[in-house]
C-alpha cells in the first residue's frame, strides 16, 4: 500500500498542528498564517526548522472548509499539493481517508461533516469532541456501524506520553510495604484533574459570558479524557456544581475511584491549555508535572500513527462505545449541574 491519501476537513489549528507532522510545509508561511502552531512545532533559532515528531505513510490529498479562502491558504502552506474542495462530496471521490479537524469547536457539526464520508466507507477520524450531544454521538456510530466503516476519535490527552508517565508512578504508594499491612488496599483511591474551563479563548475574546457549553466543550472534554486515561473509564454517576458548565465535575467510576475535574476559568487558573493531575492513595499521594502544549505533540503523533494502523490493518482501534461514553458523561454532567442531584449514566445513556 503506497501513501495514504488524506483530506482534511476544517482548515483551522488542529487541521495544521497535525498536517505538518505528515508533510513538509513552508515554514515561514506557517508562521505567518498560525503563529500558535509554528510557536509550539518550530525550531526556537530558526523559524524555518520544523522540529515536531513526524509520521510517514500520508500525503495530504485535500482541504474542505467552510470559508474556501481558509482551505486555499491551507493548501498554499503544504505548497499547493492540496486540493482546496469548494465541497465535501468532491473530496469523497479524491481521498483514501479523511480526517475531521476541531480545535476550538464543540462538535456541533460533526455528525454532518462525517456524513459524506461515513455512507461511502472512507475511513474517517472524528476529532474531539465526538460530538456536542449525546444523541449526534450515537447517531455518528451508527452510521459508521451500518455502512460499515472504519473510525476513530480520540483527544489528545487520551495518548499524551506525559500522562502515561505519571501514570507509572504509581507505584511510589501502590508498591509500599513497610510498615503498611500486607493485606491493606495500595490501590488509586481518588483522582483530581486540573482542567481547563474551556473560557480562556472566549475571555481573551471578550465573549466569556456567553459561552455556554458548546464554547468550552473542546476543553472540557480533554479533562474527561485525561480522567480516563489516568483512572480507567466506566463511569457509574456524576456530580457537578459551578458558576461555569461544569465548573466542578465529579465523576464516580464502577472501580470505586472517584475523580474529580476541575474546570475553572481564568480568573482562578492561568490563561493556558496545562493540565495537571493527582493520585491518592490511603498511603500517600502524587502529583504530576505540567501536561500541556509541549507535551501535547507527542500525543498527537500517537493518534495519527493509530489512525493509519486502522486505515491499514482495517481493524478499528477501539469499540465505539468508548467515543460514545465521554459525550454521555457530560450529559450527565449538565443533568445533575442543572438539578443539583447526582445522576446515573444508565439512565441517560440507554445503550
Amino acid at each position: 500500500m503506497g501513501n495514504i491519501r488524506l483530506g482534511f476537513v476544517r482548515a483551522d489549528t488542529h487541521a495544521m498542528y497535525y498536517g505538518i507532522m505528515l508533510q513538509e510545509c513552508d515554514a515561514l508561511l506557517l508562521q505567518k498564517t498560525n503563529y500558535v502552531v509554528h510557536h509550539y512545532a518550530g525550531n526556537i533559532y530558526d523559524p524555518k526548522v520544523m522540529t515536531m515528531p513526524r509520521v510517514a505513510g500520508f500525503e495530504i490529498a485535500g482541504i474542505y472548509d467552510y470559508e474556501f479562502d481558509n482551505a486555499k491558504a491551507f493548501s498554499d502552506i503544504f505548497h499547493g499539493k492540496p486540493v482546496a474542495y469548494q465541497n465535501l462530496e468532491e473530496m469523497t471521490e479524491g481521498v483514501d481517508a479523511v480526517f475531521i479537524a476541531d480545535c476550538d469547536g464543540g462538535g456541533g457539526d460533526h455528525l454532518k461533516l462525517a456524513t459524506p464520508f461515513l455512507k461511502k466507507g472512507i475511513p474517517t477520524f472524528v476529532d474531539k469532541p465526538f460530538a456536542l450531544t449525546l444523541e449526534d454521538a450515537v447517531a455518528i456510530v451508527k452510521l459508521a456501524k451500518e455502512n460499515d466503516t472504519l473510525m476513530f476519535n480520540s483527544s489528545i490527552l487520551t495518548y499524551v506520553p506525559a500522562a502515561a508517565h505519571f501514570r507509572d508512578r504509581y507505584q511510589e504508594f501502590t508498591d509500599t510495604y513497610w510498615p503498611i499491612p500486607a493485606d491493606e488496599s495500595r490501590d488509586v483511591k481518588l483522582g483530581l484533574i486540573k482542567g481547563v474551563g474551556g473560557a480562556f479563548s472566549q475571555e481573551l475574546s471578550g465573549t466569556a459570558p456567553a459561552a455556554g457549553l458548546e464554547g468550552r466543550m473542546a476543553y472540557i472534554i480533554h479533562g474527561v479524557a485525561l480522567a480516563f486515561h489516568l483512572f480507567g473509564n466506566g463511569v457509574e454517576w456524576v456530580e457537578a456544581m459551578g458558576e461555569q458548565p461544569l465548573e466542578y465535575f465529579h465523576l464516580h467510576l464502577t472501580s470505586g475511584v472517584d475523580v474529580m475535574i476541575l474546570n475553572n476559568s481564568t480568573e482562578v487558573f492561568p490563561e493556558t491549555c496545562t493540565f495537571y493531575a493527582s493520585a491518592f492513595g490511603k498511603f500517600g499521594v502524587i502529583h504530576s508535572g505540567p501536561i500541556g502544549d509541549p507535551q501535547f505533540l507527542g500525543g498527537a503523533a500517537k493518534i495519527l500513527e493509530i489512525f493509519k494502523d486502522m486505515i491499514k490493518t482495517k481493524k478499528a482501534p477501539k469499540d465505539y462505545d468508548l467515543f460514545i461514553e465521554p459525550i454521555a458523561v457530560i450529559e450527565a454532567g449538565q443533568q445533575a449541574q442543572e438539578t443539583g442531584r447526582r445522576v446515573y449514566l444508565k439512565d441517560v445513556w440507554k445503550k
